[in-house]
């Protein structure tokens, strides 16, 4: 994930977000694939490797965006509303990760992933449109 490199403008912190995005992308794809093998008969513990590697990755991917981002929005309505927005993020990845340690049926498990991955990308999709507006 790319975090290491400290932004100094807001193009940085937007490539960085951008790159972070495709990163995350790709992990969601996984964790798709995972599910829907779930749902044809496949075993579980694919899937909840690609959980526990999506939740790992998102929540650092949110500590970068309130610790980088936050001072390039225009208005403290902004920040209060990009911190709100992360932590229903956060609510979702912790009730993931939390009905993957209870759902005993897998097929279960599976549906509940595939909402989640609706959720994430409209996440950033919306995200993304906001950070090509923001000047």
């Amino acid at each position: 994930m790319d975090l290491q490199r400290a932004p100094t403008t807001l193009d940085d912190v937007r490539l960085a977000i951008f790159r972070q995005h495709t990163q995350l992308t790709q992990l969601i794809d996984e964790l798709e694939g995972h599910a829907m093998a779930v749902l044809g008969g496949g075993e579980r513990a694919a899937l909840n490797e690609a959980i526990d590697l999506l939740d790992t990755r998102f929540v650092r991917h949110l500590e970068y965006e309130e610790a980088h981002l936050a001072r390039w929005l225009p208005q403290t309505d902004a920040d209060q509303s990009l911190r709100a927005g992360h932590d229903e993020q956060r609510l979702t990845m912790r009730g993931l990760v939390h009905d993957r340690n209870v759902f005993a049926d897998r097929r279960t498990l599976a549906r509940a992933v595939l909402a989640v991955v609706h959720h994430l990308r409209k996440y950033m999709a919306d995200e993304d449109a906001g950070l090509r507006a923001l000047r």
